[in-house]
């Protein structure tokens, strides 16, 4: 019998309120993972190469998932996963994948058989001399055009051109233990850590990064990554003393941060890719507050995404678009909601960090714009007429936090200029788009 994830009705609540907590988060994941084997199973349906192979690749999933759950799951469920399956499958539809996309399950195979402690040994692509190992690093192979992983006792070993290289990790206790001297031409997934944090992949390696708008960065050099180091453990601290809950959350959901190019050395980037759950990409912030802001700000999306994946919440039929006052281009209704509901985190995020001595002007400009920005967004919604059911329930609980957002007290000239500076967008807006406003 086909069974479909569910959300309580408690969890739901949370979610509607923009908050969750790590059982929704958690609940989400579930589903996340569920969607992912979906799509591979879809793959290997349609596989390219021979039968053998393919029935060698589902025998080691399914070895992997019997031998160890847990751990099969925190591979199988990784962001960049559903990355990869939403390109390829994508792709492949088109008529267009190609081998090393489908080729790619095979080190995630290979990888999940490692986590979970039983063997395997699977062809794994080379691209442009790089053989890529899933959640773990990218390996330099020189001018090999063809390369085999293989798993033993939670050990990996790339064989390339006749020679053999030992990824220096231990896989089977969860996280990977590094272990050994280095190994030429391997560049690691490098963690981002903080005190009661859990580690956060900074992957500037995986083939199927990019999607987030502006290009993914090619491999930091140390002096980079120090930099997200420092950066990242600030913003941390800052989030576990004010905003305790959302870094609950992140805890349970956030995993992979991936660093996009600085082009436009005067503008910060960020954005989620609709199928990576628990990533986003981003440039390097320039302060702990901007960064985790960016963090709450994201994780609403990858939150948000994550419903949307077990329920609608918008009728597609309706094809208006609405002035979303954090954007200058008309959006249809599903981009407001997802723009409402992110920045219902932003506007908490800064509320509380008004209590930041170095922050607090700056944190009550930015907490009253992004206020008034969700009243004048979720405003549009409601008037839609165009929610399902579940949206309806979604909103009403929007609603409910947006009014106590309202109801904070803040100095009445921050307040004035909030909305000055929101008329004078929407005023903008309105010359931009005088066909979508007639209409």
């Amino acid at each position: 019998m086909t069974t479909y994830h569910e959300l309580g009705p408690a969890p739901f609540a949370a979610l509607a309120r923009g908050d969750g907590g790590p059982q929704a988060v958690t609940a989400l994941r579930a589903a996340q993972l569920s969607r992912h084997l979906l799509l591979i199973g879809h793959l290997l349906r349609h596989w390219p190469g021979g039968t053998a192979e393919r029935d060698t690749i589902a025998d080691t999933l399914e070895r992997a998932r019997r031998a160890a759950p847990d751990r099969f799951a925190e591979v199988l469920s990784a962001p960049l996963v559903g990355s990869w399956t939403g390109i390829t499958v994508r792709a492949a539809e088109r008529g267009v994948a190609a081998a090393a996309d489908f080729s790619q399950l095979c080190g995630l195979a290979a990888v999940a058989a490692a986590a979970a402690g039983v063997p395997a040994d699977l062809p794994v692509p080379v691209r442009d001399g790089v053989v890529s190992v899933p959640g773990l690093g990218a390996l330099s192979v020189g001018d090999a055009t063809a390369a085999r992983l293989t798993a033993d006792d939670g050990r990996l070993c790339v064989t390339a051109g006749g020679d053999p290289f030992r990824i220096p990790a231990d896989l089977r206790d969860g996280e990977p233990r590094w272990q050994g001297a280095d190994l030429p031409g391997w560049q690691p997934v490098r963690r981002l850590t903080a005190p009661d944090a859990p580690g956060v992949a900074l992957d500037d390696v995986d083939p199927y990064r990019h999607g987030h708008h502006a290009p993914p960065a090619n491999r930091l050099d140390d002096a980079e990554v120090a930099q997200w180091q420092a950066v990242f453990a600030q913003a941390w601290t800052m989030l576990a003393r004010h905003l305790p809950g959302r870094a609950a959350e992140l805890a349970a959901g956030l995993r992979v941060l991936v660093p996009l190019a600085q082009t436009d050395p005067h503008s910060a980037r960020s954005a989620t890719v609709r199928h990576a759950f628990g990533a986003f990409g981003l440039t390097r912030p320039a302060s702990a507050a901007d960064l985790a802001v960016t963090m709450v700000h994201e994780f609403q999306h990858s939150k948000l995404s994550g419903l949307l994946d077990i329920t609608p919440l918008t009728d597609p039929a309706d094809t208006r678009r609405y002035f979303a006052p954090w954007r200058t281009d008309p959006r249809p209704l599903a981009g407001l909601l997802q723009g409402v509901y992110a920045f219902v985190g932003v506007a908490d995020a800064w509320r509380a960090l008004r209590a930041e001595d170095s922050l607090t002007a700056l944190a009550s400009s930015r907490f009253a714009e992004a206020r008034l920005q969700v009243d004048r967004g979720l405003g549009a919604v409601e008037a839609s007429g165009a929610l399902t059911d579940a949206g309806r329930l979604l909103v009403a609980g929007l609603r409910q936090r947006t009014g106590e957002l309202l109801a904070e007290p803040l100095d009445a000239a921050v307040v004035a200029a909030a909305e000055q500076g929101l008329s004078a967008s929407h005023r903008q807006w309105l010359d931009r788009n005088k066909a979508v406003a007639a209409a």
